[in-house]
C-alpha cells in the first residue's frame, strides 16, 4: 500500500511541477516602423495612453479581418471524444475497483474487512475527485458555449 501511495504522490508532484512552469515568447517591438520597415527607438511620445489604445484597436481590425486558423466545432468534438473516453474509463476503473472491495469484503475474514474498510476511503475520494472533475468540465463546457 505505501508503494501506491508512493507512486500517486509522485505522480501529482509531475502534475504540479508541469503546470507551474511559464512559456514566454519573446518578440522584436517594432514601435514606429516607418515606410520603410526599419523600427525607430521608442520614445515618451510613442507610449502615450492614446497610441497605445490606437495601436490596441488596430492590433484587434486586423484580428477581426483575418480568417481564424482554429476550428471551433473541430475543438468541441475532440473535447467531447475526450471527455466520453476519459470518463468511461474512470467509470470502469472505479467500478471494477469497487466490485473487487465488495468481494473481498464478502468471502472476508474480520480482520480483512477491517483492512478493506481502511481501503474505501481512498475508493471514495478518488471517485469524488474523478466525478468531480468530469462535473467541472462539463460545466465550464456549458457555461463558455454561448461565448462561441
Amino acid at each position: 500500500m505505501k508503494r501506491y501511495a508512493k507512486v500517486i504522490i509522485n505522480i501529482i508532484l509531475i502534475l504540479v511541477l508541469s503546470c507551474s512552469f511559464h512559456i514566454e515568447a519573446f518578440a522584436e517591438i517594432a514601435p514606429n516602423a516607418g515606410s520603410s520597415g526599419k523600427a525607430e527607438s521608442a520614445t515618451a511620445e510613442s507610449a502615450t495612453a492614446g497610441k497605445i489604445v490606437d495601436d490596441a484597436n488596430s492590433f484587434l481590425d486586423k484580428g477581426k479581418e483575418s480568417e481564424s486558423p482554429i476550428n471551433g466545432q473541430a475543438l468541441k468534438d475532440g473535447s467531447n471524444i475526450i471527455y466520453n473516453v476519459l470518463l468511461i474509463l474512470g467509470i470502469a476503473v472505479a467500478l471494477i475497483w469497487g466490485l473487487v472491495l465488495g468481494i473481498q469484503f464478502i468471502t472476508g475474514t474480520i480482520e480483512e474487512k477491517a483492512e478493506i474498510k481502511k481501503g474505501l476511503i481512498p475508493y471514495v475520494v478518488g471517485c469524488i475527485i474523478i466525478f468531480g472533475a468530469f462535473g467541472i468540465w462539463k460545466l465550464v463546457l456549458n457555461l463558455l458555449a454561448p461565448l462561441s
